[in-house]
């Protein structure tokens, strides 16, 4: 089952749900009207729960959907950088985890921490990304409203 998510942006998130491993693969995205036609593709990377049941889906084509902008901050862990989402220009924080410091199982920890903890004034968690040297955590952009 999947589910398509439109946004005031003008752009449209695809949710598929109940995956397994056996969805692995190479997924096309194509968007049409009467000007023409774009496509884009991903690799899905399913993998089964973790230790503490939490599935997570790694995807490994970040560098073809955000830019990096600017570094935020710097953990012992992992390094925050603002990034623009390419086409609609959307911030977001992006948290680069370190492979070789922080093992999977614990950044998928963080992540079920986080679905738990959802409201609104907490960032969210928008994506998932897999590179060879990092796990990347695609977060909403916090903004200062002088609280």
């Amino acid at each position: 089952n999947a589910i398509v998510f439109p946004s005031d942006l003008g752009e449209a998130s695809l949710k598929i749900i109940g995956v397994t491993a056996e969805d692995d693969g190479i997924y096309t995205c194509i968007a049409a009207n009467d000007m023409g036609s774009v496509s884009s593709s991903a690799s899905l990377r399913v993998l089964g729960p973790g230790s503490d049941g939490i599935m997570v889906i790694w995807k490994d084509n970040f560098d073809s959907l955000y830019s990096e902008v600017a570094e935020l901050g710097r953990g012992r862990f992992s390094v925050v950088k603002k990034c623009d989402q390419k086409g609609t220009k959307r911030a977001v924080a992006t948290k680069f985890v370190n492979k070789k410091l922080m093992k999977r199982d614990q950044v998928t920890h963080e992540l079920g921490v986080m679905q738990n903890l959802q409201h609104p004034q907490l960032i969210g968690l928008l994506d998932t990304f897999e590179t060879s040297t990092n796990y990347i955590l695609v977060l909403e952009m916090c903004v200062d409203s002088n609280i």
